[in-house]
């Protein structure tokens, strides 16, 4: 089932698929206040609820900002820098191997899993080293 893109709904969706990174749905109903868009918090995390639930954005746990959201769709893995909080795409191929090796260690059926990475990213590193 195909869902209608209210205008609400395609601002939101304009804004993640124009983003270079990901977003809380705070950070996205920050920019559309500062963009004159009236809209309510609570409108955007449904509209955001009901864009992730069609596949047309990914959405991603963050461990302390809830979910982020993301404009790339397919199955793949990010990383968190420690230092500056910032998630990137891990563009490594997604290993659906592991589904089978959790279903043989459990006896249960995966649908689906998501990795995350934690480090320091190449910008806080550079920061780093050009502080010593």
């Amino acid at each position: 089932m195909s869902i209608k893109l209210t205008k609400q709904r395609q601002v939101i969706l304009d804004l993640i698929q124009n983003s270079d990174g990901h977003m809380t749905a705070d950070q996205i109903h920050t920019v559309l206040k500062e963009q004159d868009v009236k809209i309510g918090i609570a409108t955007v995390y449904r509209n955001l609820n009901t864009l992730f639930d069609q596949k047309l954005i990914n959405r991603v746990r963050h461990p302390e900002l809830g979910f982020i959201y993301d404009k790339n769709t397919h199955d793949h893995y990010h990383f968190r820098c420690v230092e500056c909080d910032k998630i990137q795409d891990v563009e490594v191929p997604y290993q659906d191997h592991v589904h089978e090796l959790v279903e043989n260690e459990l006896g249960v059926v995966v649908l689906s899993h998501d990795m995350n990475f934690e480090g320091i990213c190449s910008g806080c590193l550079k920061k780093k080293k050009d502080l010593d």
